[in-house]
């Protein structure tokens, strides 16, 4: 049987760059999620009992306030350190066990 040159071979006519980016983009949305679900297991770690402050005149007297307040910036540090953890682990480690050879 002869062989045919209309054949299409994907490795040779798409872009390899490409696969990266759709790796890179499975990655972070898949470590979004997951940092997005792990997120509420710690939100009793960061609340906290903040300050309520008045001002009279130059002297400002401060005290503990009576409510708990959670600290929403330090969930941002939560949040972005677990999508960090999962995109560090892929790339540095689980990748090269991962992919052993190139796509396609």
């Amino acid at each position: 049987m002869p062989a045919r040159n209309n054949i299409h071979v994907p490795s040779e006519s798409w872009p390899f760059f490409s696969w990266s980016v759709i790796e890179f983009a499975i990655v972070i949305a898949l470590a979004i999620v997951v940092s997005w679900q792990v997120n509420p297991f710690f939100e009793d770690y960061v609340v906290m009992n903040g300050w309520e402050c008045e001002q009279e005149s130059q002297e400002t007297n401060c005290s503990i306030s009576d409510e708990p307040e959670m600290q929403q910036t330090m969930l941002n540090w939560i949040f972005w350190g677990i999508v960090g953890i999962i995109f560090a682990g892929w790339y540095l480690g689980a990748r090269r066990f991962v992919l052993k050879r190139t796509i396609l």
